[in-house]
């Protein structure tokens, strides 16, 4: 019964896991103005495009990069 309690406390007192990315996103977010212009443009593009063919894809995909970049480095050093 002892060692059932002890194991018990020992979980108690472990910390939840937090989840740091989305902070890191946020840091890195004005690192990114470039590409998130370029997206923004391209959306305002689209918006006028009548074929219906156009899209951002490639743009909202480099944004997204440039934020993984910057986030990747400080969110493994921080894993334990």
């Amino acid at each position: 019964d002892e060692d059932e309690e002890e194991e018990e406390e020992e979980e108690e007192e472990e910390e939840e896991p937090v989840d740091t990315k989305p902070e890191l996103e946020e840091f890195c977010k004005p690192k990114c103005v470039k590409t998130w212009v370029a997206y923004q443009e391209c959306t305002e593009r689209v918006e006028k495009d009548t074929t219906g063919e156009a899209h951002c894809t490639g743009q909202y995909f480099d944004y997204l990069s440039c934020i993984d970049k910057c986030v990747a480095p400080k969110l493994f050093h921080t894993l334990k």
